[in-house]
């Protein structure tokens, strides 16, 4: 794993990324060089001549593949090994990075001779099939964990693994850690290396003097990567179970500690990012309101009461998408096809364009454009006294996305709050600029593909 800016980053998926973007540029380089020649064959051609055109083509036959996979989720290792025999998802990757490189070329007449573009194309997924080929042997073969503990903290983990969605891990094994300290037991790093685990993972109910440091060390020295439960969570599977915290846990965390110059330029993020979508979303909004209207009777926003940074009270702007009466019998979490919601509610539900309304809200300050998201008072009320560390999400701004909205579906329940709550301390922990310029990019994704709305 690496770190960047507090953020944990697979160093097996980055490294695949470079690996096949490098195999795409080099495939539409040479593919294009190859399309110009046979199609030159009535004119003399010059490879320092046209060389700007094929690099500027390869550039971005590789940008716009590597978008299209990425819109695909085919670097989501487990969706990329099951499309691997059938290849549907990297063929309409292609198709769209194709379209998208024909109409820029369009718009510089000259820029490369005939034969070049369609060259290019077919390199270019040369490319992409030839890194992709290599890809379960190096990249997606399961990563092996030893878990030690039986106990809850392991069945915590392994439930964790188990809900992970675009990586691959195995657990070989859950040991009692009393069978390891027992007179005749075999040494950890034995038992790790015969079950060819890649990490060992601490999960016992009770830490101390259950299992001696010097057995985890010699499993390190050799090789195997070692963790808490906690930690491994958080750094693994960008996760921190309530079920795995302990408050002494974030208590020493110094990432929790928030400087001026940080918050100052996170404000300076989010009026910049808010000014700028309210400016392009500007006629939208007008179109939307209109609709509204016209589609049933009520206001076209909707206020609501919710709770900010360290429980603040403020109130909410959405564009309507329910009835004037939804709640008429009191709170209501929203449903899978609620039938309190409007005909243009639905469709605005499933773009978003209903919390468009909130950019007020960051501008005002009330909210951050990132964050966890914000919860109405009787809601948290209900959930704080059933999950653990709920109210540590008022730690930082409320966001119109956040790390949870893009990385769990839409959730309705106690059991959703809980595991969204965990996508939100890890925020909470590990948040950074770096870190919101990356959910936005997410949250693009997922609303142009109607992703994560009721």
């Amino acid at each position: 794993m690496l770190r960047v800016f507090h953020h944990w980053l697979s160093a097996r998926k980055l490294a695949f990324f470079l690996v096949e973007t490098s195999s795409i540029g080099v495939g539409a380089f040479a593919g294009a060089t190859a399309g110009i020649i046979a199609a030159s064959t009535e004119r003399p051609w010059s490879l320092a001549h046209e060389l700007s055109g094929i690099a500027l083509v390869a550039v971005a036959l590789a940008a716009a593949l590597q978008l299209g996979l990425y819109a695909l989720d085919l670097y989501d290792l487990r969706i990329a090994g099951q499309d691997r025999p059938r290849g549907a998802r990297l063929l309409k990757a292609a198709g769209i990075a194709i379209v998208l490189v024909a109409l820029f070329m369009m718009t510089l007449p000259g820029a490369l001779p005939a034969g070049g573009l369609m060259g290019g194309a077919i390199g270019a997924l040369a490319g992409a099939l030839c890194a992709r080929s290599f890809m379960p042997g190096l990249f997606a073969e399961p990563r092996r964990l030893l878990v030690i503990g039986t106990g809850e903290r392991a069945r915590a983990v392994a439930a964790a693994i188990a809900d992970q969605g675009d990586e691959f891990f195995e657990v070989v094994g859950l040991v009692d850690p009393r069978e390891l300290t027992a007179e005749a037991a075999r040494p950890l790093e034995a038992l790790a290396a015969e079950r060819r685990a890649q990490y060992v993972v601490v999960a016992c109910e009770e830490q101390r003097g259950v299992l001696g440091a010097e057995a985890l060390l010699r499993c390190r020295v050799r090789g195997t990567q070692v963790y808490g439960a906690a930690g491994f969570c958080e750094r693994v599977l960008r996760r921190i179970p309530v079920q795995l915290l302990r408050a002494s846990d974030l208590a020493h965390a110094d990432e929790l500690t928030t400087s001026p110059w940080r918050r100052f330029l996170k404000r300076v993020f989010d009026l910049m990012v808010s000014a700028l979508m309210l400016v392009c979303a500007a006629p939208v909004m007008l179109v939307l309101a209109i609709a509204i209207k016209l589609d049933s009777r009520g206001p076209v926003f909707y206020r609501q009461e919710r709770l900010g940074q360290d429980g603040r009270r403020y109130s909410l702007w959405k564009f309507r998408s329910m009835r004037t009466d939804a709640e008429a019998q009191g709170a209501m979490w929203a449903r899978q096809n609620d039938d309190r919601v409007t005909r243009v509610g639905r469709f605005i539900r499933k773009t978003r364009m209903d919390e468009i309304p909130q950019v007020f809200n960051v501008l005002l300050g009330h909210m951050s454009f990132v964050g966890p998201r914000p919860e109405r008072p009787v809601f948290v009320d209900q959930l704080a006294r059933e999950i653990p560390f709920y109210r540590l999400r008022e730690a930082v701004k409320p966001g119109i996305t956040g790390w949870a909205q893009i990385r769990y579906p839409y959730g309705a329940s106690v059991e959703d709050a809980r595991n969204k709550l965990e996508f939100d301390l890890y925020y909470v922990k590990n948040g950074s600029l770096f870190l919101d310029v990356a959910i936005i990019f997410h949250t693009v994704r997922h609303v142009v593909l109607g992703r994560g709305a009721r």
